[in-house]
């Protein structure tokens, strides 16, 4: 049977950002980025997944960037608030825990400068890794990860593209939400495509990572609490 690669050229060999000889940097990533966000699904169909790990790596390094440097040109115009006094200001409101908020505040300047976004690129990036080796073990466990580890790591890697949300220069509860249900669809995605499982296979690893994900967070919370 002949390969529809081979006859249908609308279907690309892999995605654009992986396709060096074929278009320049700069059109690679804003091919790849546009083809994530519209069409997540074929994106994640036409992924490789045995070409190695340098370009998704690069890829994120690149996505994470460049939120960060969003998030130091908003916080410092004033647009936004940091983090820290994000949290802060949180925990300030809870009669309980307020004093927390100045031990926060004693470790974490309220000032950024721009080595933070370096330091918030490199944390964000070990943060993802760490969690792409995580989630694969539990998907592992439930026979989902069926095309190995760097299946999971291009798909953690490739919906870092959500990292671009940081251009919007607003920061809520509501867009922080629709942000990690952008996210954690297209990780359902491409676990069912990359990995070559049903839709409801894909759903119920998602949905089992996802809790999985939040008993370290509560228990970190509690303890800092």
């Amino acid at each position: 049977m002949t390969d529809i690669r081979e006859t249908d050229h609308s279907v690309p060999d892999n995605i654009p950002f992986e396709q060096a000889g074929r278009y320049g940097f700069s059109k690679r990533l804003v091919l790849t980025v546009m083809m994530i966000i519209s069409s997540p699904g074929r994106f994640f169909s036409t992924m490789h997944i045995n070409k190695g790990y340098f370009y998704p790596v690069l890829f994120m390094l690149i996505m994470l960037f460049f939120g960060n440097i969003f998030t130091y040109i908003y916080v410092n115009a004033g647009f936004i608030p940091s983090a820290s006094e994000n949290l802060a200001a949180m925990i300030e409101n809870n009669p309980e825990i307020a004093g927390r908020a100045e031990y926060m505040r004693y470790f974490v300047s309220e000032e950024i400068s721009h080595m933070d976004i370096f330091y918030g690129t490199a944390a964000n990036f070990l943060i993802f890794i760490l969690l792409s080796l995580y989630w694969h073990l539990i998907l592992r466990s439930l026979h989902i990860a069926i095309n190995g580890l760097e299946a999971t790591v291009r798909i953690f890697c490739y919906s870092s593209v959500v990292a671009l949300s940081s251009a919007v220069p607003v920061s809520s509860p509501v867009l922080n939400f629709a942000v990690y249900v952008w996210w954690s669809y297209l990780v359902y995605k491409g676990i069912s495509e990359s990995h070559e499982v049903s839709g409801r296979l894909a759903l119920r690893g998602l949905s089992v990572c996802l809790f999985a994900s939040f008993i370290p967070l509560i228990l970190a919370t509690v303890a800092f609490l």
